[in-house]
C-alpha cells in the first residue's frame, strides 16, 4: 500500500537546518522510504556470502559516511554488534523475515507521525535492480543505523541542549545502539517496539494525534500564511498567556512540544511534583491523579528557572536565606555603597571577609523564602519555597523570581509532600516562629519542571500558554523547521 510519507508538516521540514554541521561533513544520498522495497532487494545471494559482505563493509572506515547519521561511539557500537553475531544479517538474506523489516520500514517511514524526519533515517539503496550480496549487505546496514539514529533521536537527542540553554539540564534516557538492535531482534512487531523508544506519556500522545490529524486534513499545511518562519526570527519572541490564548495551535508549535516530552524522565514513579514553568503551577500526582495543584511564580525572563529533574529530600520551615552571590552583587552592594547601614535596617546579617561579602536574611515573617522551603539539591541550586510577597499570585502571568520557584499556600503544599497524618497543615503551621526546622521526607519525592505551552483542558482541546522564555522557536530553529536542512552535530 503506497502512502504520501512527506505531506504535511514535514513536507517543509524535509528542508531544515539544524545548529551545526553534517558530521559526516559531506552530503548524502537521499534513500527514499518506501515499504515496496524490501521484497525487490530480497537477495539472491546466500545469506553466508551477505555475512561476508557485511563484514567487508563495516571494515571499511569509509563506509559510516555515506550510509549512517551515525557518531562514531555508535558506529562502532553497530560494527561490534555484527561481529559478536559473525555478521549474520537480522533484516536481509534469511527465511520469513522480510515480513518483519517491512513491519520496520513501515514505521521508519512514519517518523513524522512523531514529529521526527523521515529523511533523516533512510532505508533501502534506490537501486534495487542489483541484487549482490554487496548490495544487500549495503541495505542491512543501512536499515539497522537508521534504527539506532531513531531510538536515539525518539529519545531526545536532535538538540544540543547545552547550546539551546545552559539552563536545560534534563537526564536523557539514551539507548544503546546494541540494546536497541537486540531489542528489535526480540520483538514479533520490530516497527511497534522501535516506536516505544517515544514518550508515552498522554500529554505527548495527545500532541502526536493532532500532529497526524493535521497533516491529514490537507497535503501541505506548511502553506499557511499563518505559519511563522523561525528563519525570519533573529531573536526569540516572549510571549504571554494574554497574547497567544486566542491564537490557533500551528504545527511547529506541536513539534516543539512534542520534543521537549523527550526531556522529561521516563519513569516519574506513582508520586511526584510536576512544575509547568508556562503554566505556573505546581502538580502534585498520585498514582496518575492530581491530588494538589497550588499557584506558582517563576524565574523572569532574564533570571529563567532551569528546566530538569530531581528528587525532594526534605523542607524547612522558618528557613534562612543565604542571598546568592549573584543577587548579592547585582542588588546588594549597589545599595550598600549608597547606604552602608542598608543591611542593618533591612534585617539582614552581612559579614565581609576580604573582597567577599556575604550576606544572610534570618528566620521571620518578612523573609524572601517565606515560611517554607522545599529542597531538591540541584546543580542549579534551585528549589520550591514560600514568599512574603503573596500579592502576586493573583497576576495570570507570573515570572518574577531570580530562579526559584515560589509557591501559594506552601502548608498545604508541604502536607500533601509529607503524606503523614502527624504533619497536618495546622500542625506545620504550628512551627512558626520556633527556629529551623528540618523535616525530612519519608522518600525522595521527584520533582519535574517542564515547559509545555500547549495544554489541554478537560476535553482534550489544546490551549496556548505563553512562550514565556521563548523556547517555542528556539527548539524550532534547533530542528531546522522552515530552515534550509544540515544535519545536527553528534559527539
Amino acid at each position: 500500500m503506497k502512502r504520501l510519507v512527506y505531506t504535511g508538516v514535514l513536507l517543509l521540514a524535509s528542508q531544515l537546518h539544524a545548529f551545526a554541521a553534517d558530521p559526516m561533513e559531506e552530503t548524502r544520498e537521499l534513500l527514499v522510504p518506501d515499504t515496496a522495497l524490501v521484497s525487490t532487494v530480497a537477495p539472491s545471494a546466500s545469506s553466508r556470502a551477505i555475512a561476508d559482505a557485511v563484514e567487508n563493509l563495516l571494515a571499511n572506515p569509509n563506509s559510516r559516511s555515506h550510509m549512517a547519521r551515525l557518531p562514531k561511539r555508535e558506529w562502532d557500537s553497530l560494527v561490534a554488534f555484527y561481529a559478536g553475531r559473525d555478521h549474520a544479517p537480522i533484516w536481509m538474506g534469511g527465511d520469513g523475515l522480510a515480513q518483519r523489516t517491512a513491519l520496520l520500514v513501515d514505521r521508519l517511514s512514519r517518523a513524522d507521525e512523531d514529529g521526527l524526519d523521515p529523511y533523516d533515517y533512510p532505508i533501502l539503496p534506490q537501486n534495487t535492480g542489483e541484487r549482490s550480496a554487496e548490495r544487500v549487505a549495503e541495505a542491512e546496514i543501512t536499515l539497522s543505523a537508521s534504527a539506532i539514529a531513531y531510538a536515539r533521536d525518539a529519545r531526545g537527542a536532535r538538540i544540543d541542549l547545552a547550546r539551546l540553554s545552559k539552563l536545560i539540564t534534563p537526564r536523557l534516557d539514551l539507548p544503546d545502539p546494541a540494546s536497541v538492535l537486540r531489542d528489535l531482534i526480540g520483538s514479533t512487531n520490530p516497527g511497534d517496539a522501535l516506536a516505544l523508544y517515544n514518550p508515552q506519556q498522554a500529554g505527548y500522545q495527545l500532541l502526536k494525534s493532532k500532529l497526524v490529524a493535521m497533516r491529514e486534513m490537507t497535503a501541505s499545511i506548511t502553506t499557511s500564511p499563518s505559519v511563522r518562519s523561525p528563519s525570519a526570527v533573529h531573536k526569540p519572541v516572549r510571549t504571554t498567556t494574554a497574547m497567544v490564548a486566542q491564537d490557533p495551535v500551528m504545527p511547529f508549535e506541536l513539534i516543539a512540544n512534542m520534543e521537549r516530552w523527550r526531556w522529561v524522565e521516563r519513569d516519574l514513579g506513582d508520586r511526584y511534583i510536576e512544575v509547568n514553568l508556562p503554566e505556573f503551577m505546581v502538580h502534585v500526582v498520585d498514582h496518575g491523579v492530581i491530588v494538589h495543584t497550588t499557584r506558582a511564580i517563576i524565574g523572569h525572563p532574564n533570571t529563567p528557572t532551569p528546566l530538569f529533574s530531581e528528587k525532594m529530600q526534605y523542607l524547612i520551615v522558618n528557613p534562612s536565606w543565604d542571598v546568592p552571590y549573584s543577587i548579592v552583587k547585582k542588588e546588594f552592594l549597589p545599595k550598600l555603597a549608597e547606604d552602608p547601614d542598608y543591611g542593618a535596617k533591612s534585617g539582614y546579617e552581612i559579614t565581609q571577609n576580604g573582597d567577599v561579602v556575604t550576606v544572610r536574611q534570618p528566620p521571620g515573617e518578612g523573609n524572601a523564602l517565606g515560611f517554607v522551603k522545599f529542597i531538591f539539591p540541584n546543580q542549579h541550586s534551585v528549589y520550591l519555597h514560600d514568599t512574603s510577597n503573596r500579592k502576586l499570585f493573583a497576576n495570570i502571568d507570573r515570572a518574577y523570581s531570580h530562579g526559584c520557584v515560589r509557591v501559594d499556600d506552601p502548608f498545604s503544599l508541604a502536607s500533601v509532600v509529607l503524606n503523614d497524618p502527624k504533619y497536618t497543615t495546622e500542625n506545620l503551621k504550628s512551627l512558626i516562629g520556633k527556629g529551623e526546622q528540618l523535616i525530612r521526607l519519608p522518600q525522595p519525592l521527584p520533582v519535574q519542571l517542564t515547559y509545555f505551552t500547549l495544554v489541554p483542558d478537560e476535553h482534550g482541546d489544546l490551549h496556548h500558554l505563553g512562550d514565556i522564555y521563548g523556547y517555542d522557536q528556539s527548539v524550532e530553529a534547533a530542528l531546522g523547521l522552515g530552515q534550509p536542512r544540515s544535519y545536527a552535530s553528534l559527539h
